[in-house]
């Protein structure tokens, strides 16, 4: 068997991610996950709750036209930044649904330039918390991945600081 391939993830993603799985329980909620790639792996340094307007405890839905607004306002700030798929809880401990599978297979076909493999990842809560459920599609299939965590990206326009030699 193969090992996952990895994605990174900045602790400030994962933190959001649960505290807001914690605030919405019962019903589930999620948003977006933005960062960028590197060396063709994704690198997480985002993930944004988008409030449903319909929330449940066995369905999430992304409101309409939160995605682009969203995407759009954090490369405002940061223009490295891009989509890279989508998040959501769930109360249960239950992975990834049929409805999730064919979603994300539906944001593939669509974004295929922009996104040609996004992530989902599921929120799963668990007996001690949630735990994250951390998947990218590939090949028409929902592929696993390892977590590394990774930190938020260095500041834009910084630059390093030179090393002074002295000869003594």
């Amino acid at each position: 068997m193969t090992k996952p391939k990895p994605v990174w993830i900045s602790e400030q993603a994962i933190t959001a991610m649960n505290e807001a799985a914690w605030r919405a329980h019962p019903k589930e909620t999620g948003g977006i996950l933005l960062g960028v790639y590197v060396n063709d792996r994704p690198w997480v340094t985002h993930s944004v709750q988008i409030e449903s307007a319909e929330p449940r405890h066995n369905f999430y839905r992304l409101p309409s036209g939160a995605r682009p607004r969203i995407v759009d306002e954090l490369r405002k700030k940061d223009g490295r930044l891009g989509y890279l798929g989508e998040w959501h809880s769930h109360p249960a401990n239950i992975g990834p649904s049929l409805k999730d599978k064919l979603s994300l297979t539906r944001i593939a076909l669509h974004s295929r330039t922009t996104c040609p493999n996004p992530l989902l990842i599921v929120a799963i809560r668990g007996d001690t918390g949630y735990s994250l459920d951390i998947r990218e599609w590939r090949g028409w299939r929902l592929k696993r991945l390892r977590a590394i965590l990774a930190g938020g990206l260095p500041r834009q326009n910084t630059q390093p600081t030179p090393l002074i030699l002295e000869n003594r």
